[in-house]
């Protein structure tokens, strides 16, 4: 959901009360075979297949190394929207195809993993199938999130959303699942589900801070730093629940949806049709823009993944190197190694 205007996950965070409410009223927490929504299995029914597929020859291709980046990356294709993943330091395809999608992708940070779309969205809920993109033949239930948002764990075992009818679920994927109190904002690096009410950031035991006003974003960072956004218009960053660096955001960036660094220095903003880099207050980067309207940071921080309509473009920021490659991203996510 990065290039999702931040304003609507907002509204989402604002009704969380109304979830809670509503929840009470069900007690159908499980993932579903099929979108809970009528219109949603009908969506379901057109040809928007997402299963790994093996009669279009789009795996296993090879596109220029990109030599001391970590990890792969995983894109749904501008155009097809096919979902395919690649090895970053071989340029090597990996193999399991999602031949064909709706162009929306979450990733898991860790794992093969994946969440796609499968089908227009019904009101305010994006219809999606969890993957497996190492096993493709196993089935692990669908459903659909609200205003498009899905968050995953940080070991990439787990997923949280708020279906259709913003009753919040906490699902290991194969395995259990729990309904949760409120629509979730980020997973803990201790596994917990955090919370955004109001200023408020909090898991259902303890509070992790209080923000200057209402918190509309979260991002824990791997160096145990904590980013969030404030009404959109500001980013906080903590540390141990101390403000250590703040930024209150240009207009012309406000409610948007920022691309947050994994040590929360940096955020990286769709502007147009470039992707510009704002220093948090605690990083070297700054004022930098490249040409793409998606993008994501490696693991270490040192590379930033931008997408375009015909290209991807691998930066390195310290050194002002870059590796292109012929394809287009609608959406992108590295994951680490």
């Amino acid at each position: 959901m990065k290039g999702r205007d931040l304003l609507i996950l907002c509204a989402l965070l604002l009704v969380v009360g109304f979830a809670v409410a509503d929840s009470l009223r069900s007690d159908e927490t499980r993932v579903e075979s099929r979108p809970d929504d009528t219109g949603a299995q009908e969506q379901q029914e057109q040809p928007t297949s997402t299963e790994p597929g093996e009669e279009d020859d789009l795996g296993r291709e090879f596109y220029p190394t990109v030599s001391g980046a970590p990890g792969s990356i995983v894109l749904a294709e501008a155009g097809s929207c096919a979902v395919r993943e690649f090895d970053l330091p071989t340029g090597l395809e990996l193999p399991n195809v999602v031949q064909r999608s709706t162009c929306d992708l979450w990733a898991a940070p860790v794992t093969a993993k994946v969440a796609v779309g499968i089908g227009e969205q019904v009101g305010d809920a994006v219809p999606f199938r969890f993957l497996d993109l190492g096993q493709p033949n196993r089935d692990l239930g669908s459903s659909e999130a609200a205003f498009g948002f899905l968050i995953w764990s940080h070991d990439g075992q787990r997923a949280a959303w708020c279906n259709g009818r913003l009753e919040g679920v906490d699902l290991e994927l194969g395995g259990a699942r729990r309904r949760l109190p409120e629509c979730p904002a980020a997973y803990a690096p201790s596994g917990e589900v955090a919370f955004a009410r109001g200023n408020r950031l909090v898991t259902e035991e303890r509070e992790l801070l209080r923000a200057s006003g209402g918190i509309t974003h979260v991002h824990f960072g791997s160096d145990d730093s904590l980013a969030v956004v404030v009404e959109g218009r500001r980013i906080e960053r903590y540390v141990q629940g101390r403000l250590t660096e703040a930024i209150d955001l240009p207009e012309r960036l406000q409610g948007r949806l920022p691309e947050l660094s994994p040590d929360n220095c940096s955020a990286a903003f769709r502007a147009g049709d470039r992707i510009r880099i704002v220093d948090v207050g605690c990083s070297i980067y700054g004022g930098e823009s490249f040409r793409g309207h998606v993008a994501s940071w490696a693991p270490d921080g040192a590379w930033l993944a931008v997408g375009g309509a015909d290209e991807v473009t691998f930066v390195n920021l310290p050194t002002g190197d870059s590796v292109v490659w012929p394809i287009g991203a609608a959406e992108i996510v590295w994951r680490r190694s």
